[in-house]
């Protein structure tokens, strides 16, 4: 009698939940799963030998297995509720930095907040914020923000706070520490920083015969 016999490595799903798919470029369910080598009788796997071999993240939609380290990347929902707080904690550091009274200041900080999507943020808002928020965390939550922004995206960031420092004059030395603070986090150097401080600051005329300016979005 001819005895068939041998190894094959068999997954097994450990746990499941949702990830940002780089495969698919939306967020999908996952299958994390754990590999191990079987012995296996006549092709049928009886028990686990040794130690597990790895574990790789499933996409359930795709079917691409991916490094476990893929569930670091933040998912669309929970990257955009970042961006949300980000922004809207980077505004109210910069008014602070600056005047905190001036109304076309705060009219910046407000339009910042709603654009990245606190619909609802107003003045009332404004001023409990600038009560209760502790603006030594201000690298906490833009942190996040350094690998899932694009570079267009980080300069809208920075753009979109350094007009909150202008709206009421030419920068402090308080509102330019600011700025550099969340540039060095989001990794943009002191002369990129400059360039866009300055781009701001200078409008861009449209020539003659061109249209009106495309708008500067954010990815």
């Amino acid at each position: 009698m001819i005895l068939i016999w041998g190894f094959r490595a068999r997954a097994k799903a450990v746990s499941m939940g949702e990830f940002f798919c780089t495969r698919c470029g939306v967020d999908r369910s996952y299958v994390l799963q754990q590999i191990r080598r079987w012995f296996t009788f006549f092709f049928i796997p009886l028990f686990p030998v040794g130690k597990p071999l790895g574990e790789q993240v499933k996409c359930s939609t795709c079917g691409t297995s991916f490094a476990r380290e893929v569930l670091s990347t933040p998912t669309s929902a929970t990257f955009s509720e970042n961006l949300r707080g980000a922004v809207r904690f980077a505004a109210v550091s910069m008014l602070d930095a600056g005047d905190r009274s001036n109304e076309a200041a705060r009219s910046a900080a407000i339009d910042a907040a709603r654009g990245a999507g606190a619909e609802s943020y107003d003045d009332t808002w404004l001023t409990n914020d600038l009560g209760a928020l502790d603006f030594s965390q201000l690298g906490e939550y833009v942190t996040p923000l350094a690998q899932g922004l694009n570079l267009q995206g980080k300069e809208t960031f920075i753009e979109q706070v350094a007009r909150i420092g202008l709206a009421d004059g030419p920068l402090s030395p308080s509102e330019t520490l600011v700025l550099e603070s969340l540039s060095a986090t989001l990794g943009l150097s002191a002369a990129h920083l400059r360039g866009i401080v300055n781009s701001t600051t200078t409008p861009q005329l449209p020539s003659a015969g061109d249209g009106p300016p495309d708008e500067h979005r954010q990815n």
